[in-house]
């Protein structure tokens, strides 16, 4: 087993490509240490990327928030900039575990580990995010739904490929993003649901909703009847429990004895909807 600690984001490639698929990117580390001990992973070659001065980085270019792709949570949840933009994203991203592993973990982590209710993934996802990530092939742009293969599957081939940054379009005047989580506790324990939700209001009417939900499918799932719903509308009481109510259409939720039944999740669902777009709607007040 070797062990390469990566300087450069060319050295990282060049490595991947001279492993041939036996080689793993490492980050943050916190779920594949876990697979690895499990046995579901055995790379031959571990690339460290925590110190590739490329992907450690958070800035705004060209109308974007860019985060690299080895800034842990913690670092994320405390950035000013991420704090000004997005308070959200901030706020999903100091959920998540505890700060032990928030120290470590890594947003594009939280998104290529697939799992269905990362919190750091699930409140990016309303923020149209885009996704860089590059091979020996070449580069490519992937939109957050173009992330997920399926329940807990990547489409990113850890062995091949690096994702190197994330990249959010500044938000524009009327538009407000929030999260909400419903939790048994409030570190080391997975969400019950959560939501996140980013609107766009004109004129005292919703432009577009993009509302994300989890778990009740694979990955971060749109209400897509609930955005289409709000669309021409005012964000008022009536309408957003409504569209808490059509959000269930898109929602399908597993049972989970230490994390509530299918019957609970559903009953619970159309209010932290509506938490989510009030969130929305006190913040386009002030």
């Amino acid at each position: 087993m070797e062990y390469v600690n990566a300087s450069s984001v060319q050295q990282v490639l060049d490595t991947l490509a001279q492993a041939d698929g036996g080689a793993v990117v490492l980050a943050g580390g916190t779920d594949l240490m876990v697979d690895f001990k499990a046995g579901k992973v055995q790379p031959q070659v571990w690339v460290d990327v925590t110190r590739v001065p490329e992907l450690c980085g958070i800035t705004v270019e060209d109308g974007k928030l860019v985060i690299g792709a080895a800034v842990t949570l913690t670092t994320i949840a405390r950035s000013p900039l991420v704090r000004q933009y997005f308070p959200s994203l901030a706020q999903g991203c100091g959920t998540v575990g505890s700060l032990q592993i928030r120290n470590s973990a890594t947003l594009v982590g939280n998104v290529v580990s697939a799992q269905p209710a990362g919190d750091g993934a699930m409140s990016l996802a309303p923020l149209a995010p885009t996704f860089t990530v590059l091979s020996a092939q070449g580069a490519r742009q992937l939109s957050m739904g173009e992330m997920y293969a399926g329940f807990a599957r990547s489409t990113i081939d850890h062995s091949r490929e690096l994702v190197t940054k994330i990249s959010i379009p500044l938000p524009q005047p009327g538009e407000a993003a929030s999260f909400v989580r419903l939790e048994l506790r409030k570190s080391l324990s997975l969400p019950m649901l959560n939501c996140a939700a980013m609107v766009h209001v004109e004129d005292g009417l919703v432009t577009w909703a993009r509302i994300t939900m989890a778990p009740v499918g694979v990955g971060p799932v749109r209400a897509q009847a609930a955005e289409a719903f709000l669309a021409g509308k005012p964000l008022t009481d009536e309408n957003m429990a409504q569209a808490g109510q059509l959000a269930l259409e898109n929602a399908n939720p597993r049972s989970n004895p230490l994390r509530g039944s299918r019957e609970y999740r559903l009953d619970t669902l159309p209010v932290i909807i509506r938490r989510a777009l009030e969130a929305c709607r006190d913040q386009l007040a002030h």
